[in-house]
């Protein structure tokens, strides 16, 4: 009888163990699926409503007294809400005359409570302008502007002189603006 060699004889036995380790593996596998299948089935559908998620919110002034229209006396306490005023930001009421084109920025920033609520006081005109058109202005004004209003306010105290500003300086960003009418 011929000699095998040693690779003859366990060429069939490795073909085996092969035969084995992937029916093993086939095995497993089959039973993963199954597994997953039944655990899936056994989950309940999710009866959670899904939420709607909203944009974060972001800054804003409003005027909530006088009203758009109203007529207001000469020095009026102008009030608001507010929310998210930028650090180093504050809320600054400005008036704008119609009738001359000018921009009068009052004389301090807005008094803001805990509760994000404000308030400001306002002059209009001089004795005797009954009638006067006006729009009062929220703005939140960052430290540039902030700057430029209290220079103006300044300057205009100093000469007794208010001639009002040609436009907004830049870092005050409009958020409300009303009109009104002098009583």
């Amino acid at each position: 009888m011929p000699k095998t060699s040693r690779n003859q004889t366990s060429k069939p036995q490795v073909n085996t163990n092969r035969r084995r380790t992937m029916k093993l593996w086939q095995t497993l596998i089959t039973l993963g699926f199954s597994l997953a299948l039944v655990l899936t089935a056994c989950v309940p559908p999710s009866t959670a409503t899904p939420t709607l998620t909203s944009p974060p919110p972001t800054t804003d002034a409003k005027i909530t007294q006088p009203t758009d229209g109203a007529r207001i006396e000469q020095t009026e306490t102008v009030k608001g809400t507010s929310q998210i005023v930028p650090n180093g930001s504050v809320i600054w009421i400005v008036v704008f005359l119609p009738t001359v084109g000018r921009y009068y920025p009052q004389n301090y920033p807005a008094d803001v409570q805990a509760n994000c609520d404000w308030s400001s006081v306002v002059y209009l005109g001089q004795a005797g302008e009954s009638g006067l058109k006006a729009d009062i202005i929220a703005v939140v004004a960052d430290k540039n502007a902030q700057d430029a209003f209290n220079t103006y306010l300044k300057d205009a105290r100093d000469k007794n002189a208010f001639p009002g500003l040609e436009r907004i300086p830049e870092g005050a960003t409009i958020y409300h603006r009303i009109s009104v009418a002098r009583k």
